[in-house]
């Protein structure tokens, strides 16, 4: 028996399951909130964007921001100022790792619709 979480997430307008694992449920909706904030820019930017296009830009402004703060964590005044320990970086980057296949799992169904 699975003890996965089924939510339903909504995306650009459309709802989709999601499987997650119990206690991951608000990250999910967070993650999903953060997906249609960039969509609902870029979106603002041009009307006419078609869905597979807002999806790949989606994706790569979130990638961006990733790498951003990727680049952050390497540095490091970044270990200085916020006193992780190198356990707490490796988390933080498998979190990041876990999130991108997320992201690429919705991108998959998003274009299967």
């Amino acid at each position: 028996m699975s003890n996965k979480i089924n939510l339903n997430i909504d995306l650009n307008g459309k709802k989709y399951p999601v499987l997650c694992e119990p206690g991951e449920e608000q990250r999910v909706i967070n993650s999903s909130k953060e997906v249609n904030k960039v969509i609902n820019e870029l979106s603002a930017v041009s009307e006419s964007i078609g869905e597979t296009r807002l999806l790949a830009m989606t994706c790569l402004l979130l990638a961006d921001k990733l790498i951003d703060k990727s680049e952050v964590i390497e540095s490091e005044n970044f270990q200085i100022k916020t006193n992780l320990n190198s356990q707490q970086v490796i988390e933080l980057v498998n979190w990041i790792e876990k999130v991108t296949i997320r992201m690429n799992n919705v991108a998959s169904l998003l274009e299967k619709n």
